[in-house]
């Protein structure tokens, strides 16, 4: 069998999964609720605007969001450990990797608040 026929082929199965993928996100899109369940959850109130809203919802949403990565951290730290103790290149890549998402969340949450 050719390349050409193999990259013809290949091709195809892309645009099939498209054309019906396209429909389905589009769909999606307009059933997904708006940016105002994310204030309402957050807490922002609706007459903040300009530069006091920004901040009062970037207050809000980076608390969650630190602990949310601080989860993933631990779960990272304990994954570099695991590559490392078997002898991979990579796991003080992903202890640093880890650590330093953390310790940017955290100063932006000092920047903001």
């Amino acid at each position: 069998m050719l390349v050409i026929d193999r990259i013809g082929r290949r091709l195809w199965v892309l645009t099939a999964v498209a054309v019906f993928a396209l429909p389905i996100a589009l769909a999606a899109l307009h059933v997904v609720p708006g940016p105002d369940i994310v204030g309402k959850a957050a807490g922002i109130p609706s007459n903040a605007s300009g530069i006091g809203g920004f901040i009062n919802g970037a207050k809000a949403l980076v608390t969650p969001a630190l602990v949310m990565v601080a989860a993933i951290a631990a779960l990272a730290l304990i994954a570099g450990g695991l590559v490392l103790l078997f002898g991979g290149r990579q796991g003080m890549q992903i202890i640093g990797t880890s650590l330093g998402v953390l310790l940017l969340l955290r100063s932006v949450t000092a920047l903001v608040a």
